[in-house]
């Protein structure tokens, strides 16, 4: 496949365009649902909450995201939500495979580094395949806050391997966000924005340095 083609495929409108919007709505309704589980999580098992390690809230993350994935994208039609083992994808149009993953700064995720999950990191190029019928594959999640540990805006992001990040998209839902903890102001759409901006103008920087 020719690299203008890539570039045609991977372009951050086109692919949200063909994802629709009913689908990034959903995605993101699926984050705002799993910030109220944890407030609420926080609120009644504080004890439970306070105590446990980052690598157990995270999985407790995940499994609320996928539970409420499975809920409001099921019933969407051209949607899959397929689960094989530990592997959870949301399939949009059998072009599009997504996975659930925490976004730290720069839009960096972690992942056991299994041949498959690298595998799923990377675009494929050469598919022998009808134009239009090329598969993508994309990162759903949401943006984690280390300092405050609280579940961000929900974001879509491309990457082609581990550290090269094509692109990164901040999803709005149909409803608004949880209430922040109490304490906390929630950021505005636009500071959002500009900090996830920033985030992946300062790993392009970091990239090509």
């Amino acid at each position: 496949m020719q690299s203008e083609e890539l570039q045609t495929l991977r372009n951050k409108a086109r692919v949200l365009d063909e994802i629709g919007e009913k689908v990034r709505c959903a995605l993101a309704d699926v984050v705002n649902a799993a910030r109220k589980d944890l407030n609420e999580y926080r609120k009644t098992c504080r004890d439970f909450a306070t105590h446990s390690s980052p690598r157990g809230m995270a999985n407790w993350i995940h499994d609320r995201i996928w539970y409420h994935a499975r809920h409001l994208l099921d019933s969407i039609d051209d949607v899959v939500c397929h689960e094989k083992g530990s592997t959870k994808e949301i399939i949009v149009r059998d072009r599009y495979r997504i996975r659930l993953k925490r976004h730290r700064r720069l839009a960096d995720v972690a992942t056991y580094p299994t041949q498959g999950a690298l595998n799923f990191m990377e675009q494929p190029e050469g598919q022998l395949v009808l134009a239009g019928m090329e598969q993508l594959r994309l990162i759903c999640g949401y943006q984690w806050d280390n300092d405050s540990g609280e579940i961000g805006p929900a974001v879509l992001s491309m990457r082609d391997g581990t550290k090269n990040v094509i692109w990164v998209h901040e999803l709005n839902g149909t409803e608004q966000a949880a209430t922040p903890l109490p304490g906390r102001d929630a950021p505005s759409s636009a500071v959002v924005r500009d900090r996830l901006d920033g985030m992946f103008e300062e790993r392009q920087r970091r990239q090509q340095s």
